[in-house]
């Protein structure tokens, strides 16, 4: 059994219905990049007052956010609990609303442990691959790949402010059933979503956890580059693995697309160093 809490609560104060529907697809994103098959869901649901407006509404398109994205990955909710009417105090005594904070935790089940995949880089030389939505994909922005809202907004530029990235659902099933399915065939060596603080986080996470560094090449493109770099979204995913490993992986890519229209890209970054 694997199991994961996750709850984005900038995004979900910005879109509750987006943020929510976020916070459920990421956490059975980090399940599949365990190799592990969501099956369930439990909430712990954390909002203001739901007797003024915007906490109702809040609370209510959270909740619709929230059934969106279980019935796409067919997750039942088991069970959970509410806490309301809940209010923070500033430094400077004010008082306002939390931030709306419907934390989720997931179970999902692994076949075999012993293919149970971790994030960190395990070998020097091996390819550095992103599953799910390229850096560029057209001349055209992608909306399921944004800056707004995102963490490099917050940190860097002291804003909170935006509406967070589409929710593509099934482009999430599509790219975790495959990233599952790579971990079963031993075709990679490590997986990690790409998702709070874009591309740089998740490749300084892989690095830090595994004392080994990364050498990324950056494609030409015609967005700025701090969006390639730090823009969220959802559907992407991670991985390294050797070159062995990497062919095999584009013959199981090409051999899923010829059955089924894919919608998402395997894409070559870099090695690990």
């Amino acid at each position: 059994i694997a199991s994961v809490v996750d709850c984005n609560d900038r995004l979900v104060y910005l879109d509750p219905q987006r943020g929510s529907m976020f916070a459920v697809a990421e956490a059975a994103r980090n399940l599949s990049c365990v190799g592990a098959e969501p099956l369930a869901i439990t909430n712990n649901l954390n909002f203001s007052s739901p007797d003024k407006p915007v906490g109702f509404w809040q609370l209510a398109m959270s909740c619709k956010g929230i059934t969106n994205a279980c019935k796409a990955f067919n997750t039942p909710v088991t069970g959970g609990n509410v806490s309301l009417y809940n209010d923070t105090k500033l430094s400077n005594d004010k008082v306002i609303p939390i931030h709306p904070t419907p934390v989720i935790g997931m179970v999902g089940l692994i076949d075999n442990i012993k293919t149970v995949c971790k994030k960190s880089w395990i070998n020097e030389g091996d390819e550095i691959w992103m599953i799910g939505l390229p850096l560029e994909i057209n001349k055209n922005k992608d909306e399921r790949i944004s800056l707004a809202a995102s963490s490099f907004l917050e940190y860097i530029h002291d804003l909170k402010t935006g509406r967070p990235p589409e929710i593509d659902l099934y482009l999430e099933k599509q790219v975790q059933f495959f990233i599952r399915q790579l971990i079963k065939k031993c075709i990679v060596n490590s997986a990690h979503d790409c998702s709070d603080g874009g591309l740089a986080v998740a490749v300084a996470e892989c690095c830090i956890v595994s004392g080994l560094g990364a050498n990324i090449i950056v494609p030409d493109s015609l967005s700025r580059l701090d969006r390639l770099l730090f823009a969220e979204g959802g559907a992407r995913v991670l991985i390294s693995c050797s070159h062995h490993q990497g062919i095999e992986l584009n013959k199981y890519y090409e051999s899923m697309s010829s059955k089924e229209s894919s919608l998402f890209a395997v894409s070559h970054l870099g090695t690990v160093n």
